[in-house]
C-alpha cells in the first residue's frame, strides 16, 4: 500500500494515511476512503513523505505494518518541483540560448554604432528619420 506519513511523534513508529477511491454501490458516485496505519519506521521518514508499507507479523498491539521504502516527498513539494521543471522547459523553448543571443546583440550594437557614426558624419538628418528613431525609442521604453 502507498500512503502519506502524517505523524512521526513516537520512536520507530510513523502514522501513515492511506487513501483509496471507491464507488458507492447504489448511487455510483466515487468518493475517497482513508485509513491510518501505524507502521514500523526503520528507514527514518519525515512528515509528508510518500511511503510504501507492507503487512508483517504484529510488532506491537496496534503496529502490524512496516515501511519498505520512501517514494517521494510531500505532494506540495513534488507538485512544485514538477511545475518548476515544466516552466524551465517552456522558457528554454521560448528564449534562445544565451550564447547566440549575446552574439546577435553585439552584432546589432555594432550596426547601430556604424549607423549613428554615418549620420553624425553626414551632419544633418531629415525630419522623418529623427521622428522614426524617437518612435522606436518610445516603443522600447514601453516594453
Amino acid at each position: 500500500m502507498i500512503g502519506r506519513v502524517v505523524s512521526t511523534k513516537t520512536k520507530n513508529t510513523a502514522t501513515v494515511l492511506v487513501e483509496r477511491q471507491t464507488i458507492h454501490p447504489l448511487y455510483k458516485k466515487t468518493f475517497i476512503r482513508s485509513k491510518k496505519y501505524l507502521a514500523d519506521d526503520q528507514v527514518g521518514v519525515k512528515m509528508g513523505d510518500i511511503v510504501e508499507i507492507e503487512k508483517v507479523r504484529p510488532i506491537s498491539k496496534n503496529k502490524h505494518f512496516r515501511i519498505i521504502k520512501v517514494l517521494g516527498r510531500s505532494l506540495a513539494e513534488i507538485a512544485e518541483e514538477q511545475m518548476k521543471e515544466k516552466a524551465g522547459e517552456v522558457i528554454a523553448e521560448v528564449m534562445p540560448q544565451e550564447g547566440s543571443e549575446n552574439s546577435e546583440n553585439s552584432e546589432n550594437q555594432n550596426v547601430r554604432r556604424s549607423d549613428s557614426q554615418t549620420i553624425r558624419s553626414s551632419g544633418t538628418q531629415s525630419a522623418s528619420e529623427s521622428s522614426e528613431k524617437k518612435r522606436a525609442k518610445r516603443k522600447k521604453e514601453t516594453k
